[in-house]
């Protein structure tokens, strides 16, 4: 701030020199009259005729302005100080910019349910899917993928159940790797024969599996119940 207030000070010592030394002289004098009687006329009259000579008579002082050594020995204080203050910036070394962000993590807890029907997916209040990894004693379960959005090759769903018929409705644009373990049951694929699963595995993918932007991997294991995965 002192080094501000030092320039400060040094400027108004310079120009009031410059204002000295051209009143001091006849002709910038005669001249800074005549500007000043210009501008009073037009102020007073509103009148625009004298543009031509007023605007020449401020070119022709601006120019003795210009020329006063005064004057120039403030622009040269003016640059000097303007460089005095830019050069630490100018030779600052370039730092990186690290820019942290909190990882956000979303923690999803959702009990059990051994017994019972259960339809996931079925509300129409959720569009987003989430991985199903559920285990059941005994239900039926059926899960809705024809209400949800499938958008990628992570979709997984994991199924554990002793008794009870599960079903899977998937939309007609989404392939399926579908893996199923069962003691005892009948499994419908699609268009597919029916089957009859006992205590084997059974393992199967859709045509477009492995190249389609839209699947879904199910893994089932059953002890005693059918499944059927239809399109919906």
């Amino acid at each position: 701030m002192r080094k501000f207030q030092i320039f400060l000070f040094i400027e108004a010592c310079l120009l009031t020199g410059a204002l000295i030394m051209m009143v001091s002289e006849h002709f910038s004098r005669f001249l800074l009259m005549l500007l000043l009687f210009l501008l009073l006329i037009r102020y007073y009259t509103g009148k625009q005729g004298n543009n031509f000579i007023l605007v020449a008579v401020s070119i022709l002082f601006f120019f003795i302005i210009m020329l006063n050594p005064f004057v120039i020995l403030a622009i040269f204080v003016a640059l000097i100080y303007s460089l005095f203050l830019l050069y630490p910036m100018m030779n600052q070394e370039r730092e990186d910019t690290n820019l942290v962000f909190e990882e956000v993590v979303t923690v999803k807890r959702e009990k059990n349910r051994w017994f019972g029907n259960l339809h996931h997916f079925s509300s129409y209040q959720t569009c987003r899917f989430d991985d199903i990894n559920l285990f059941r004693l005994m239900g039926k379960d059926t899960i809705h993928l024809e209400h949800v959005i499938l958008s990628n090759h992570d979709n997984v769903i994991i199924l554990r159940k002793l008794v009870g018929t599960t079903r899977i409705i998937v939309p007609v644009d989404v392939e399926v790797s579908l893996s199923v373990n069962s003691l005892y049951g009948d499994l419908t694929f699609f268009d597919q024969p029916k089957r009859a699963l006992r205590n084997e595995q059974f393992h199967q993918e859709t045509r477009d599996y492995l190249k389609s932007p839209k699947s879904v991997k199910i893994l089932l294991t059953t002890m005693v119940g059918d499944v059927e995965v239809v399109r919906g």
